[in-house]
């Protein structure tokens, strides 16, 4: 357990749109004490970790496939639960606070904001986060054109537009809907040339997996260990890294290429 712990935690201490996120869910999610809550999306469970220690409540985390359930499990415990989008297990009313963290994974997404609604309390409130789809955000066809496809990322979608996601919203029954965008060009430009990098870079020890199977990034405490030359080099050059996205507080009148969403149940 110590060990998964361990690359699941380096990990995301070292991704720049990961401590991003942890910035802007810590900004917007109220103090948690006493309450229910849910994130929808988990992998390795890092997320939830840090919820429940900044915010405290009693957290699940639902994952979309077995193997995170597995790695999500060994860091967060045992309310690590398997997620049927379609059909969430859990009675009406019963959430205070639902995290969607993936929702471009999801065929029937406008199903599953309306499970979402289902299972949130009236007053119940819920955070959304994806990739942004917006027609000035053209690093995202770069990202195609270099092959980091919808296919690579296991997407049914590139994301949502603000309208996109204002209308999911609004149709599944959610109010007070607030619609803002994170990680702008720099950030984005780095994210994207280490994913390039290490899909090239394990290309060769793919054998006969497909592009779904061949990840962007480890997805595994093997992955980890397979690529631990790589990630020492990553690690070296982090900072300098960190400093270059840090240069995103310069396009504060852009888009940026995470978008995400709060809104109530009534």
């Amino acid at each position: 357990m110590a060990a998964s712990t361990q690359w699941q935690t380096q990990l995301s201490s070292m991704s720049l749109k990961k401590q991003r996120k942890y910035a802007l869910v810590d900004r917007i999610i109220p103090d948690c004490s006493g309450k229910k809550c849910l994130e929808i999306g988990s992998e390795t469970g890092v997320l939830v970790d840090f919820l429940r220690s900044a915010k405290g409540g009693e957290w699940y985390a639902g994952a979309l496939e077995q193997h995170w359930v597995d790695e999500s499990r060994s860091l967060v415990g045992d309310n690590v639960v398997l997620i049927d989008p379609r059909k969430i297990d859990f009675k009406d009313g019963y959430f205070d606070l639902v995290v969607a963290s993936r929702p471009e994974h999801i065929d029937d997404d406008q199903l599953f904001f309306k499970e979402v609604y289902r299972i949130l309390r009236p007053g119940g409130m819920v955070v959304i986060t994806s990739p942004h789809d917006e027609r000035d955000l053209w690093l995202n066809d770069i990202k195609e054109r270099i092959g980091l496809t919808m296919e690579q990322y296991d997407h049914y979608r590139r994301g949502y537009s603000d309208t996109m996601l204002n209308n999911r919203l609004s149709k599944a029954g959610f109010n007070e809907i607030r619609i803002g965008s994170y990680c702008r060009f720099f950030t984005e430009f780095i994210e994207m040339t280490l994913n390039a990098a290490y899909v090239f870079i394990n290309r060769g020890k793919a054998g006969d997996r497909s592009a779904r199977e061949l990840s962007y990034r480890p997805t595994s405490g093997e992955d980890v260990q397979s690529n631990k030359k790589i990630l020492t080099m990553y690690k070296m050059v982090y900072p300098l890294l960190f400093l270059m996205s840090r240069l995103d507080k310069l396009l504060f009148f852009s888009n940026g290429y995470v978008i995400y969403a709060t809104a109530r149940r009534p």
